[in-house]
């Protein structure tokens, strides 16, 4: 199979789990009763579609949570002029919790649905500090990150379901690169700020846009590359627990989304100002 650039695909157990998939499903030409019989009776030890939408779905309204308390919780700090550093370092730690949770999430066996939700709600925490903090300099801009990650979604779906978007190994390879590279030149530059003070504005300036566009561009390379996965587990017959799995690496991507077009929106604006 070929390499997926979101990790929690490329991991050695989404690997041993596709082909324990294809070997169970590994049998003789069944006779034309047989296939009748196959297809009439319900088989709810195999993942599907469905199971990973509900995933995604549940996952979803956990960060949407996570997400309007840091949002509600920056709006009454500022409303009533109080210094919002300390909610600032309660988000830090929550996105660094959620960070560590999602790298033992990835590399377990099996998604742990406790591991995922609470993987939820603390990046939901963390994306709604962020969000609320970036609101307050440019009113406005989280409703447009979440409609502009909805059209990125919708238009990567369609993409992908009209065949015109299919990525290759190559491809994936170039990208996973570029995406650590990306991830480690924030990071770098957070490091840089927080001990030194010194650190380059990445949601401003031209600086802010060519991340911006280049990150929303990996987000939506991401998602087609998750689809691919998922379906490929799906026709493998994954065990019907994977869709954890399946749902969490699709929540990352959009996760990554957001918060790019946040970037981008923030670049857009100050520019415009």
């Amino acid at each position: 199979m070929a390499r997926n650039s979101n990790p929690v695909f490329t991991s050695a157990t989404f690997q041993q789990q596709l082909k324990a998939g294809a070997a169970a499903n590994a049998f003789e030409t069944p006779s034309a009763q047989s296939l009748q019989d196959m297809y009439a009776a319900p088989n709810p030890a195999r993942m599907t579609m469905n199971d990973v939408l509900n995933r995604v779905l549940l996952m979803g309204a956990v960060v949407l949570v996570g997400g309007l308390a840091g949002w509600f919780a920056v709006n009454s700090m500022v409303a009533n002029g109080r210094d919002i550093n300390v909610l600032w370092g309660l988000a830090s730690g929550a996105g660094i919790a959620a960070l560590v949770i999602g790298l033992v999430n990835q590399f377990k066996r099996e998604a742990s649905p406790v591991l995922s939700l609470l993987y939820s709600v603390l990046e939901g925490f963390l994306l709604g500090t962020v969000s609320g903090v970036l609101d307050v300099v440019y009113p406005g801009i989280a409703l447009q990150a979440v409609l502009g990650t909805g059209i990125v979604f919708a238009v990567t779906v369609f993409a992908f379901r009209s065949g015109r978007f299919r990525t290759t190994p190559k491809s994936r390879r170039v990208v996973t690169i570029a995406g650590f590279a990306f991830v480690g030149f924030l990071l770098v530059n957070g490091l840089l700020g927080f001990f030194t003070g010194h650190a380059l504005d990445t949601y401003s300036g031209w600086i802010g846009l060519a991340l911006g566009i280049v990150g929303v561009g990996m987000g939506a390379f991401f998602l087609v590359s998750d689809f691919e996965d998922i379906q490929r587990a799906v026709h493998s017959g994954a065990p019907k627990s994977f869709a954890w799995r399946c749902g969490f690496g699709l929540v990352l991507s959009i996760v990554w989304i957001y918060v790019e077009m946040l970037r981008l929106i923030a670049a857009l604006r100050s520019l415009a100002d």
